[in-house]
């Protein structure tokens, strides 16, 4: 008697700037490693850059596992040069929402983007997000936003 094992579809989008493939696991965009998405599903088609693969009970508790492991609140963000805004990028955390205007050389310097680059996406960690501004959910580490309101 064959027994029938429910499987679950995931999409992924593969970033090859980063070596990695995002995956929303419960919601959340997740960054997982090339190597270790490819030893979890190597049967998927390397040449696409959005697909979806078909994964079991086990495969799926196994990349959220790796998932938690690799990056856990890593989060892709946008970002754009804009003249309207005196030429500092204005950048988007994609999942919350949140938007701020940061200084080029500032955010050249954090998320590690090419002086030519005029507008695009990334994915930073936790840490990287907080030196950025942005407000993460847990709290934020980055208490230096704060010391300059105290002068007076």
């Amino acid at each position: 008697m064959k027994t029938i094992v429910p499987t679950y579809e995931i999409t992924y989008t593969r970033d090859r700037i980063a070596a990695s493939f995002i995956v929303t696991l419960n919601g959340i965009e997740r960054n997982i490693p090339h190597n270790l998405f490819l030893s979890l599903f190597p049967r998927i088609d390397r040449r696409n850059r959005f697909a979806s693969v078909e994964a079991s009970a086990a495969e799926l508790e196994a990349l959220s596992v790796i998932a938690d492991i690799s990056d856990p609140l890593s989060s892709r963000i946008t970002y754009e040069l804009s003249e309207r805004h005196g030429c500092n990028y204005v950048v988007t955390h994609v999942t919350s929402g949140q938007q701020l205007v940061i200084l080029p050389g500032a955010f050249r310097k954090i998320a590690g983007v090419s002086h030519r680059a005029v507008s695009g996406t990334s994915t930073l960690s936790a840490a990287k997000l907080a030196e950025v501004g942005f407000i993460i959910e847990g709290g934020n580490n980055n208490d230096c936003n704060y010391q300059y309101a105290n002068y007076a």
